[in-house]
């Protein structure tokens, strides 16, 4: 059986990582549209019509390896509709009661913990150390954070995340597309499009319903659907502004860490492949331009960072 990864970026890597100690599969292989290298970890890396030429849907299921849990969705719904099956992948040393239920494309990292009679829906995610309660139920396309504890009969909608170390308690329902922040401890019911933070958690951004890694609310509201923002145009951005948008793109990925984003370095305390994510997800959002394959490793400080931006900048003013 071949296992797809939808995504060659660091989560993709990961979840390599997990398939291996499986060994449960004769072939493995990345799909990604934009990604500029042709292989990772010795798979091949094709666009996904390639892929379809490729791989028969009888002899092929998929895990979807992208942060974003809109297009985690997105992705999972564009490959079931091609007629291919989500795989379930677990790692060796993952906990789980034989009467658990797991959905397609469920993915459970090193660690984890799952509760007797706990429903799992499909595309799901929870990374290493998670616990997750007897009798909880969890919706589609929804990710738990590493160390993360999930109570007894609590519910969780579709599209949730739940950031790594938090703490929810038991009985409570965490409404679709909501947000709870890393390390907080969620001791009542959180409404859909809703994100909370602290401890105990409080809502600091209701009704949202904007990217997870996507720049601020503010900003993303300023933009007209579907065009690109004036204030962000190419043609409008001279240096000062670049650095300007750049530094507020950069820094807002470290919310609450201690430390200077200009003398920032790729092994620095806080960064992750989360916040990896965050900030590509930020830049491209901000400058609307895109990083494919390797530009991605190359964001390794804000001076690369920067200087990869203001490259592609002046060559969409040409």
């Amino acid at each position: 059986m071949i296992l797809a990864f939808y995504g060659a970026g660091a989560m993709g890597r990961e979840f390599k990582y997990v398939a291996d100690k499986t060994g449960q599969w004769e072939e493995m292989v990345f799909i990604d549209d934009h990604a500029a290298l042709e292989s990772l970890l010795g798979c091949p890396v094709v666009g996904f019509q390639a892929f379809r030429r490729r791989c028969r849907p009888e002899d092929t299921q998929f895990v979807i390896t992208i942060g974003e849990p809109k297009y985690r969705r997105e992705a999972f719904e564009r490959m079931a509709d091609a007629g291919y099956r989500g795989a379930r992948l677990i790692h060796p040393s993952a906990d789980i009661c034989p009467d658990a239920e797991l959905g397609e494309g469920a993915v459970i990292g090193a660690g984890v913990s799952v509760g007797s009679l706990a429903r799992i829906g499909n595309n799901f995610y929870a990374a290493k150390g998670a616990s997750i309660g007897h009798d909880a139920v969890i919706g589609d396309h929804s990710r738990v954070g590493a160390g993360a504890f999930i109570g007894g009969h609590t519910v969780i909608g579709e599209n949730a995340f739940i950031g790594s170390g938090a703490l929810l308690k038991d009985r409570i329902h965490i409404g679709d597309a909501s947000v709870v922040a890393i390390g907080s401890a969620v001791f009542s019911d959180v409404a859909a499009n809703t994100t909370v933070m602290g401890n105990p958690a409080r809502v600091t951004n209701e009704g949202a319903q904007g990217l997870l890694y996507a720049p601020s609310r503010a900003l993303a509201e300023a933009a007209p659907s579907g065009e690109q923002s004036a204030a962000a145009a190419p043609e409008a951005l001279g240096p000062d502004r670049i650095a300007e948008l750049y530094w507020e793109a950069f820094s807002a990925c470290f919310e609450g860490t201690d430390f200077n984003p200009v003398s920032f370095r790729f092994h620095d305390d806080g960064w992750d492949s989360i916040t990896q994510m965050s900030l590509i997800c930020r830049l491209e959002e901000t400058f609307h331009i895109s990083f494919k394959g390797r530009e991605t490793m190359k964001i390794n400080s804000y001076q690369t960072g920067f200087e990869l931006v203001r490259k592609k900048l002046e060559s969409a003013k040409k």
